[in-house]
Formats: C-alpha cells, sequence, structure tokens
C-alpha cells in the first residue's frame, strides 16, 4: 500500500493528494535532513593530521551496513595527500564486517593486505534499510499534524474526550528522536 493511501486509512484525513503528498515531501526531507538519505551514503573516516590514526584495525560505522549490498572502500595513504596513486581500491578479502554492520576490520590477507587500516578511509554503503521505521514515523507526525488545534490541549462533547499532551513540539522531536541510530557499546 503506498503510503499516501496509509496516512489516510490511518488519519482519516479529507485533505487532497495533492495536500497530503506536500506534507509527506517535507517531512521526507527533514527526516533525510537529521539522519541521512535512505539509500547508498559515503562516509570518510580517519584523520590524516592524526598520527595514531594510521595504528587502527577497526573502524566504526555510524549507520550500519547492508551485508546483502555491495561496499565499497578506498584507502588514501597519505591521507593528505590528494594523489591518486596514493589511493588503493580494496577487494572483499581485504576487510571483514563485523558487528551486524557497525565494524569494518582491516585483515592482514588479501590482495591488499595490511594490519592496520590507513589514515583516510572513503566508504561508499548501503545501510540497513530504516524504511518501514520512517514511514512509520511520517504517519505519526501527520497525524500530529492534523490534530494539533492552536493552544486547544483537550475537548469534550458527550462520551468523546480528546486530550493532547500540550507541547507538539516535545512529541514532534520524540518522533524524529526514536529513528535516530541506537548508540551502544562494540568491543572491537
Amino acid at each position: 500500500m503506498a503510503l499516501i493511501d496509509r496516512v489516510r486509512e490511518r488519519t482519516g484525513s479529507d485533505l487532497s493528494d495533492v495536500e497530503l503528498q506536500s506534507m509527506i515531501d517535507a517531512i521526507t526531507a527533514e527526516i533525510d535532513a537529521r539522519l541521512g538519505p535512505a539509500g547508498p551514503i559515503t562516509v570518510t573516516l580517519g584523520d590524516a593530521s592524526d598520527p595514531d590514526s594510521r595504528y587502527r584495525r577497526s573502524l566504526r560505522l555510524t549507520r550500519p551496513a547492508d551485508p546483502a549490498q555491495a561496499m565499497t572502500i578506498v584507502e588514501s595513504d597519505p591521507g593528505n595527500s590528494g594523489d591518486p596513486a596514493a589511493q588503493t581500491a580494496l577487494t572483499a578479502d581485504d576487510f571483514a564486517v563485523l558487528h551486524s554492520g557497525r565494524t569494518l576490520m582491516r585483515l592482514p590477507t588479501g590482495p591488499n593486505g595490511r594490519t592496520y587500516w590507513a589514515p583516510m578511509v572513503r566508504v561508499t554503503y548501503s545501510p540497513v534499510s530504516d524504511q518501514a521505521l520512517r514511514d512509520e514515523a511520517t504517519i505519526k507526525l501527520i497525524a500530529l499534524d492534523l490534530s494539533y488545534r492552536g493552544a486547544l490541549k483537550s475537548e469534550r462533547a458527550g462520551d468523546y474526550s480528546f486530550t493532547l499532551s500540550g507541547d507538539p513540539a516535545a512529541d514532534r522531536a520524540a518522533i524524529l528522536d526514536a529513528l535516530a541510530p541506537k548508540g551502544g557499546m562494540v568491543m572491537a
């Protein structure tokens, strides 16, 4: 079922498809700005000015990599040279993906085997899909936006009553914060 149909079904909104799609697009842009886009991303890890960065055996990805998707890793050594000859594209035998896609470990085996990572590493990968969570958050945010009635915090008519928490900005922040990657200890 399309997201716009799910929004209409869950909120009971009588807004036009154009207006609902506009709300979906705005919320999607906000989520992408906060968490990064869904789909492949490129991150650069390391610090060319830190002499200890060349002695890292493992690197941590903020968003876990999807092991079923392709991953491209390019090392730069020296990291600040900008020389294309200083870049090495790694093969799958040069590294291992551990801890449910959160950690990359450098392997001494493989065609480009080394014990430690180069000072600068560029990783292009597809994070584990969180699209279902993003869609659910979008529906909740639209429902919150549609239910906000200015300063009205509650209303009652016969057996029917409706109460808002009183702070839609806090409710909105809580929904968006629930999408953020969970931190945790990973031993590498």
